[in-house]
């Protein structure tokens, strides 16, 4: 996409070109010719190559897509200065190297979906400072590392997909009873171990679970049997007395052992 085709649009406030077949670079230059920018949308395209700073000149920039394309290299370091941001979605990439730490600072961001790249590291230690983030997905990566316990103070996720990386922790020790709006998570594949915590039977609204391919040991809690909404759980090969304990949970419709 030629930026020069904005040069007269300073005004615009939506860019979107998703679902398309355009290929070629992306040219971070478009912020400077519209400014007031609210969405930025690249999605299903065929754009490759690295992306450069130039997307913080959009400073009121609330919506930025570039996912299911061939993006390389680390996304620009300005993205995370645009404080107004509250989706950042670039699943399906090659991105690489690590999730900078100061994507704390965009307060206000609801939505962020890493998932399917090459990224790197682990997860920023004060992550619970996105405290209104709704969906984190940063599945099929390569981050390892601790789970940081502020992951818990990110008390609006409904959707907390971390499965397919290289995590580690003793899942017991994550406090998951302030996740009152969690709906699904997927931690599996990963190198979590201990015992299935109890605080995950306080997450009234979760209706899917799914811990597979971890270290993780020992019985499932029978106050699993209170969560009325699960639908789903899998991989409990290791896990004893798992079939009497979800006996009990009524609305159960995939169980894979």
């Amino acid at each position: 996409v030629d930026p020069s085709i904005l040069r007269w649009a300073k005004n615009l406030i939506s860019f979107n070109v998703g679902n398309n077949s355009f290929s070629g670079p992306i040219h971070s230059s478009i912020c400077r010719s519209s400014p007031f920018l609210r969405v930025l949308d690249f999605s299903l395209n065929q754009f490759s190559g690295r992306m450069f700073d130039g997307i913080g000149v959009c400073f009121k920039l609330q919506i930025f897509r570039a996912g299911f394309n061939f993006l390389s290299g680390r996304l620009p370091n300005d993205v995370y200065r645009v404080r107004t941001l509250k989706e950042i979605s670039v699943s399906n990439n090659r991105f690489s190297g690590p999730i900078n730490g100061t994507i704390v600072l965009l307060s206000g961001l609801r939505v962020l979906e890493l998932h399917v790249n090459d990224l790197s590291g682990g997860l920023p230690t004060d992550i619970g400072l996105l405290s209104i983030l709704e969906q984190l997905q940063l599945h099929t990566n390569s981050l390892s590392g601790i789970l940081p316990p502020s992951l818990m103070d990110c008390t609006n996720l409904t959707t907390l997909l971390l499965r397919n990386n290289l995590f580690r922790r003793q899942l017991s020790s994550l406090d998951f009873c302030k996740l009152q709006r969690l709906q699904t998570t997927d931690l599996g594949n990963n190198s979590l171990v201990g015992r299935i915590p109890d605080s995950l039977c306080l997450c009234r609204s979760v209706t899917s679970v799914r811990l597979a391919i971890n270290g993780l040991v020992g019985e499932i809690p029978p106050c699993m049997t209170s969560l009325r909404s699960l639908t789903a759980t899998n991989n409990l090969s290791n896990i004893v007395g798992a079939l009497k304990t979800l006996s009990n949970c009524d609305n159960l419709k995939v169980l894979s052992m």
